[in-house]
This record gives structure tokens, sequence and C-alpha cells, in this order.
């Protein structure tokens, strides 16, 4: 193999032995990070290959880490920046005295900076300085320094932060096999060093350099040199028309016959190419795929999980049974259908089996932040879920009525909790506390993996809530859909409706047990200043009606959790979820992402935006720019138009804005030229008006899409006085006609009977 080739010359450095056949040798991270660091590219130049030699200095030692502290200016100029790391630090969930554990990183890492758990892990092991298996604040900060407010492509990277960098690409290799845990003491493979030589060749440096050689002749118009002959067409017909192509554009035939010119080989031959590279990219895209829900996609490996799910139908003994078979008729006599969750049963396991670390799962599905079983917020949320799901199916079986003449006497909140005011109020603080402690964690935009829910305003109309989950999938991991489908509550959760402790409580349970699942974006009801409005139907006179003796404990566990809810989604990273709209417009996510938290009251701008401005209600050129709202009252409030939003998706490179805050008659609304879609989950808004609850499913698809899909709830009609005591009659009558034929009824009524049983 010719040493000129980038591949060839890294391997040398190694002192590989057969480049040939692969036959290489293994390396440790010292060898992976030399001792001359400024020298190593001087190094690959001479083709000097080198021993592995350790660094002369370990960045462990306490008075190592001091120096870079301070040659870093953290003890000079750049403290103000220290003290808003170290504050970054405590938000976020570290302990002064136990500091962060990876886990805990991982979660972090995901939704501040949109890592992937194999990245948060390698970066998490590098700057784990001690090998403690905990991050200190010292150590946050230089991780900080490091991988956040450096990119790989800085010139004046200190040296000290470049072996950081370089111990996480280290760990990356490693910690990319299958079950590995630690890093310490490993060394890579030969499979992984040639993985690391081909990083290498595939990085910016070395593509524009290839590039600057190989673009001015394939793409002659744009080269500021002599042109080469003209690119030789392909016998085979373009299908595209040649009135479509552009000038500086590279059509089919112009690739196609310029890689099979003679001159180009011998250039691709020069610069130790070859087209074949091509076609094996293609077939290795085309098999794996890229990006989840697109077809031929492969995970990295399949693993098992230590639990199983099992459904248990309703079962009543026959009648006559034989005298051996009384006890164990017994002791199903009272068995209900259930779907409960425990251990993988040792009988599906083989005898003496020990499990290989390729199949044996790393990290748990439910997330870093999930409380182990064990934690009573963990035994408390998941009864709430498991009474809602049961709670949910009762109420699909009944007959449909508004959520305001619905268990108007406490007996939903007593399903979900308990009876007993100091029990239903002590399981909402536990469960508002312990949302608060995962919230903190997360980001002001939260990123969400698809296929996901997306639901609108519930206004403390629980029994609509709970209609959406039965007919739509429930979020729960035994006969719900949770494993496979995140779940985001774009705000406005309270005010209004007459079961706002019944929404929070089972919205509070489903984040405790499934963080990583569930998702609670702030609405413009989450602030006190609308709990507090004065109304009969705030929030805080709910609590006072609802708890009259614990109200105030449960009122401010609440709004400390709501002060931390993130303020936007980002779904698939493409569709960005919102609860008000984009107001001026001016704004985009890397301001969502820097919004400081808590929050307790939302100030003119962005935050303003983000929870009360609105659409405008038409595509009209009249309504293009940025207009003042008047249905809101405040000038401070905006009504933006198309462009707009238009602007906002191109400049910020998401396909769609879902939003709520207003309800429509359908449940949902296309707007602004399919780019902005408003969703609304709480039907018959307060009883008085006859509009549809709807989600959206956002579900990737075998075009690569991620198609949004609706599903409705559809209103109940809103009758008068008169037409309501019709109503009854006619129930009254249908009832009876059922018990017969039904040959009496009048074939006037046989319209009303048809839509009372439809309903």
């Amino acid at each position: 193999s010719p040493l000129s080739h980038p591949f060839a010359q890294v391997l040398s450095l190694f002192q590989l032995s057969n480049f040939h056949t692969f036959k290489l040798v293994d390396i440790s991270i010292a060898a992976f990070v030399p001792a001359e660091m400024s020298g190593f590219t001087e190094l690959a130049k001479q083709l000097i290959p080198f021993a592995p030699v350790p660094r002369k200095v370990q960045l462990g030692d306490l008075e190592e880490v001091n120096r870079i502290v301070e040659k870093l200016g953290f003890n000079g100029t750049r403290e103000a920046e220290r003290e808003e790391v170290f504050s970054e630090f405590r938000r976020v969930g570290g302990s002064e005295t136990e500091g962060m554990t990876e886990e805990h990183f991982i979660a972090v890492a995901a939704q501040l900076w949109g890592l992937d758990r194999l990245a948060a892990r390698s970066i998490f092991h590098a700057s784990d300085l001690h090998f403690s298996g905990r991050l200190n604040r010292i150590e946050y900060l230089l991780m900080k320094e490091a991988f956040i407010h450096h990119s790989p492509s800085d010139q004046d990277t200190p040296e000290e932060i470049m072996e950081l960098q370089l111990r996480a690409a280290f760990n990356r290799y490693v910690l990319s096999r299958p079950a590995q845990r630690v890093v310490k003491g490993t060394v890579l493979t030969s499979a992984e060093v040639s993985e690391f030589v081909r990083d290498l060749c595939a990085g910016d440096t070395h593509v524009k350099k290839v590039a600057s050689q190989l673009l001015p002749q394939l793409m002659p118009a744009t080269s500021p040199g002599g042109s080469p002959s003209p690119p030789r067409k392909s016998s085979v017909a373009s299908d595209s028309g040649d009135d479509l192509e552009q000038a500086g554009i590279l059509t089919v035939n112009d690739f196609v016959g310029t890689l099979m010119q003679e001159q180009f080989k011998e250039l691709f031959a020069t610069l130790d190419l070859s087209p074949q590279d091509l076609v094996h990219a293609t077939l290795r895209g085309h098999r794996s795929g890229k990006g989840r829900g697109h077809p031929g996609m492969t995970c990295s490996r399949v693993v098992l999980d230590g639990r199983a799910e099992s459904a248990q139908m309703k079962w009543v003994p026959p009648p006559a049974v034989d005298d051996m078979c009384i006890e164990e008729a017994l002791q199903y006599a009272e068995r209900k259908k259930v779907i409960d969750s425990d251990c993988v049963p040792s009988d599906a396991i083989n005898e003496e089996m020990v499990l290989v670390p390729q199949v044996r799962a790393v990290g748990g599905w439910r997330g870093p932040l999930a409380p182990s079983r064990d934690k009573e917020e963990y035994q408390l949320a998941s009864r709430v879920i498991e009474n809602a799901q049961r709670l949910a199916r009762d109420v699909s079986d009944q007959q449909d009525v508004l959520d305001k003449e619905w268990y108007t006497s406490g007996e939903a909140m007593e399903a979900l909790a308990g009876s007993g005011e100091g029990t239903q109020a002590n399981a909402l603080v536990c469960l508002a506390r312990a949302c608060e402690v995962q919230l903190r964690v997360q980001s002001n935009l939260v990123r969400v993996q698809a296929p996901s829910k997306v639901f609108g305003d519930i206004h403390g109309q629980f029994r609509d809530l709970l209609l959406l989950l039965d007919q739509f999938g429930f979020p729960s991991h035994c006969g719900g859909d949770i494993q496979t489908t995140s779940y985001v509550f774009n705000g406005d959760f309270v005010d209004r409706g007459d079961h706002q402790l019944e929404v929070l409580m089972l919205l509070f349970a489903l984040k405790v047990v499934y963080p990583s699942h569930i998702f609670l974006i702030r609405g413009n009801h989450e602030f006190r200043e609308m709990s507090e409005i004065g109304s009969p139907d705030c929030f805080l006179r709910h609590c006072k009606w609802r708890l009259p003796q614990q109200w105030k404990l449960v009122y401010e566990a609440v709004h400390k959790a709501f002060d931390w809810l993130p303020m936007a989604a980002l779904v698939g990273g493409r569709a960005l979820v919102l609860h008000g709209g984009l107001g001026d417009g001016k704004w985009g996510l890397k301001e969502i992402e820097e919004m400081q938290r808590p929050l307790v009251k939302p100030r003119p701008g962005i935050e303003l935006d983000i929870v009360w401005s609105d659409p405008s209600d038409s595509d009209h050129i009249m309504w293009k720019g940025v207009h003042s709202n008047p249905d809101r009252g405040d000038t401070k409030i905006h009504l933006f138009g198309p462009d707009v939003t238009a602007a906002f998706c191109e400049r910020e490179g998401v396909c769609v804005v879902i939003r709520s805050h207003q309800f429509v008659s359908q449940g949902y609304k296309v707007m602004h030229s399919g780019r902005l879609l408003t969703v609304f989950s709480a039907r018959n808004y307060c009883g008085d008006d006859e509009n549809d609850g709807a989600l959206l499913l956002l579900a990737p698809d075998h075009n690569g899409h991620l198609r949004v899909h609706p599903k409705r709830l559809l209103a109940l009609p809103i009758l008068e006085d008169g037409e309501a005591e019709e109503e009854e009659e006619l129930r009254r009558l249908l009832a009876a006609g059922q018990k017969g034929n039904g040959s009496w009824i009048p074939s006037c009524f046989s319209g009303c009977f048809s839509f009372l049983s439809s309903q």
C-alpha cells in the first residue's frame, strides 16, 4: 500500500505490523494521547514510528487540575463564567459533596446539549479526572470548557483541553463495545484502531484537502483555472430533463461521465481513491439506513430486558370441580383482568445460562432520571397510573357526558389516590417535588424522540384526557405504548375545568415514572398570575375548594414545579412544540435554550411570545408581519403572520411549529401554508362550546417522513334547557326500546335514536 495514503500513514505511526491484512497491534490511551502533542503533525509528516509514551503530567493530580483552572483564567478574568457554570452544576442536580453520577450526567447532556448516550459517557469518563465515578464541580467546569465552549475546529485550543477531547475520542471506541462499563485500563483493539483511522480520513481536514484537488476537475464551471475537456455524457438516459439543470450544479450525466474519464481515473489513483468506495457507501446506507424509522434501519445491537409484562384475563371457575381442584379453584375465584410487570420468571430461562455481554442491556429504558422501583415516589406514581388506566377503561364504557357533569363529588381523585384530604394532598406534594427534581435537569428546549403524541390544552377536563388516552393509546408499559412512544403535554393543564387536581396528579405521576418519555411544556396558565387571577375557576380557588385544609402546601409545591417547566420541545429534530407562538419571530432555538429558570413571571420578549402570542387566522397577504393582538388585551402580546412562521422555520431548520393556546372547532387546525398547527385537547371547552378535542401523533413512515396523524375526540352537542329535557326523554325511550324489538318507536325519532347511539 502506498505510504502517501493518510490511512497508511497513521497506521505506520502506531507500528502496525501488516496494513494489507489489518493485523493491527492493540494500543492504549497512552499512545492515543502522545507525550508531545504539538509534534504530532510533524511526526505524521516524517512517518517516524513511535512507541506508546504515557503523559508525564496526569490530569487527575489535584495540583495539576488547579494549575489548569488558573491557566484558563477561571480564578481571574473569567471568574464570572466559573460561577455561572457552578450555578448551573447545582441547578441541574449536581451535589457539592457527592458530585454528579454518570447516569445523571447522561440525562443532563441529552437535554442541555443534545448528546446521545455514547457521546455523553465518553465525555463523562474523560472528564472524571479522579476516576471516582462522579464529576465534581471543577471537573464539570473543565468538561464544559473542553466540549461545549471549544469547537473541535478551534485552532487555539489549549493543550490541556485538547487532551480531554482526545481522551473522550479514545473512550468512544472503547464504550462502543457491548455492555462496556469502564474505560480505565482498557486498550483499543485492532478493529477499533482501524475504525479510528477511518474517522480521521473522513474528517473535515482530509476531506477539504482532497476536495481542493478533486472538485475543480469534477465541476469545471466553478474552477478558477482552465477547464478540461467537456464531461463525457452517460449512455444511460436521464429522467430529469436538461432544462432543469442549473449552472454550477453537478447533474447525474456529468457525475457519471466525469468519473469514467481516463484522466479522472489517474487523479483518483494519485489520491489513493476509488469510485467503488461510493458504491460500498451506497450499499451500506441502504442496508443500515440513517435516522429513526427509516426503511432498513438497524440498531447497534439487540438486548434483553430483565422484566416482562403479563396480561391476566378475568376468570371464574366452573360450577363443578373435583375435590382435588377446589384449592386451586379458590385461588383463581376472584382473579380480575389486569396487566402486571415483574421479573422474567425462572422457567423462562435455561438452566445454568450466563448472559453474554452482547445482549445485556446498559441503562434502564425509562431513562437515567427514573426512580428505582423501591422509592416511595415510584410506588405512589405507579399506583396513580394503574388506577387512571382502569378509570379510563371504565369511562369509555359509560354513557358520554361533559366533564363538568362527571364525578362532581371528588370520586375521580379518590379513585386515583385514595380517600381523605390528607392522603390526596400528600400524594400531590410528593409527586410535585419529585417532578421538580427531574425538571431542573432538563433544558428549556427538550429534545423528544419520535414517534410522539402531542396534546394541547387540557384545562382540568380530566374525563376528556382519559378518553383520549383510552382511545388512542395509554402511556403505560402495562397495556400501553410508552415503551415505543413519547408524550408531550403542551401546557395549560389547570384553570377553568372541574378536575384540575386530577389532571396534575396523573401528569406528575407519568413524569416521575417515565421521565425520558413524558414531557410537560409550560403554558400561560402555569404561572401564578393566572392561577390567582380571581375568577371562580382559577387554580388557586380550585385548590381551596377541593383541599380546604391542605391547599397551601399543595399550591406551593405545584407552582415550584411549574417554575422549572421547559418552554418548548423539539420532536424528531424537525417539529417545534411550544404553547403560544413565535411572537415577533426575532429569536430562535438557541435563545430558548439560554432562558433562565426558575421562571416566576414571563417578561416581554421571547418569554411572553412563547406562552401568549397567537398566529394570524388567515394566510392572506394582509396578515403578513407582526401585529398587535387586541383579543389578549396587552399591546406587548403579538399576532404573527405566515411570513414570520416561514422565516423562522427556514432559519432554524424546523419543518413545522405545533402550538395550542386557542380552542379550534375540529380540535386541530392547519395554518400558515402547513408550517403551523394548532392542537387543543379539551373538547366542549368550559362546557359552553361544541369544539372537538384532539392530539397529534408524529410518527416516522416508510418514506422517510415524520408524518402528522390527527386523532380527534368528537364534541358532545350543547343543548338548551328544553332540548335537554327532550334528550332525557329520548334516552328513556331508547332504553325501553332496546328491551323490546323497538318496532313501536315513531319514525320521526329514528334520526335522534341513531345520533344518540353513535354518541
